[in-house]
């Protein structure tokens, strides 16, 4: 994939192996899962920008809490917490697998 999404970040009290994990696991999600996705955005419009932005923080229970906003071509997805993850790989997993779910709507 030649073009790639904007990517920025920001982690709250979260501990730096964890930070690391959640970083490794987005570019998984860009390689691998979101791949086919992102070549549909960019062949039908090759000027277009995919942010990906994102912020975790730890809470005083040691759980998890996020936002992940998704933009492209004037689109926004926005995946939030309801409820505290107590693992921080499921965030990202859970927050690519909503945006798989509302890109394949917006093909319809």
């Amino acid at each position: 994939m030649a073009k790639k999404p904007v990517i920025s970040y920001q982690f709250i009290d979260v501990p730096t192996d964890k930070q690391e994990l959640v970083k490794q696991i987005v570019q998984k999600n860009l390689d691998v899962k979101m791949d086919s996705y992102f070549k549909k955005i960019y062949t039908n419009k090759d000027t277009v920008d995919v942010r990906i932005e994102y912020k975790i923080a730890e809470n005083k229970q040691k759980k998890y809490e996020w936002t992940f906003n998704f933009s492209y071509d004037g689109k926004t997805f926005l995946y939030n917490n309801k409820v505290a993850f107590k693992y921080i790989e499921d965030i990202v997993n859970h927050a690519f697998k909503h945006f798989k779910e509302f890109l394949s709507k917006q093909e319809n």
